[in-house]
């Protein structure tokens, strides 16, 4: 986040109070995949699934970040049916809660993009997919993991036909 030398600020408007609220530290465990992924989407939805089994006796959510409404809408559907298809064979699926999969975008209706916010049902664990502008935007209550797939949306021009599009990229340590 961005930091501002305070005292300049409250001199610049006029003697203006300063306050300061303590932020909270909580302790970070890092994975990595061990080398890039060609379909990062099915590598998110599938560090999901592994991430929900070995937490299977605790409690909180999974926050997963890609890059649009698409990705998000696909991601969605892997995981409703491989958590379907797991939960059917019996196993040792039963011991895990149910997943309940949350897409979370901007041209979601707002009601839908509530669920997101909502308190996770009983015997259940919500997996939040949104797009990295939630990284800076939002604080979604009960989020434990977060599964980031290091990819973002970026413009690309092309002068051969003049038109910009948008195209999935590895993020860049600056952003």
């Amino acid at each position: 986040s961005a930091t501002l030398d305070a005292s300049r600020f409250s001199v610049f408007w006029g003697g203006a109070p300063v306050g300061y609220v303590a932020g909270r530290q909580y302790p970070v465990n890092v994975y990595y995949a061990p080398e890039p992924q060609v379909d990062y989407v099915d590598s998110a939805a599938t560090a999901v699934l592994q991430v929900h089994h070995e937490m299977a006796n605790s409690p909180g959510d999974i926050l997963v970040f890609l890059t649009g409404q698409d990705e998000i809408e696909d991601a969605a559907k892997v995981l409703r049916q491989r958590s379907s298809t797991e939960r059917g064979a019996g196993g040792d699926s039963t011991a895990v809660p149910e997943l309940l999969v949350v897409p979370l975008y901007a041209a979601l209706p707002s009601e839908l993009q509530a669920r997101a916010f909502a308190v996770t049902p009983e015997g259940r664990r919500k997996v939040v997919l949104a797009t990295n502008v939630a990284e800076t935007s939002v604080t979604i209550p009960g989020i434990r993991v977060v599964v980031d797939t290091g990819m973002v949306k970026s413009r690309d021009f092309n002068p051969n036909t003049g038109l910009d599009t948008l195209k999935a990229v590895p993020v860049s340590k600056a952003q």
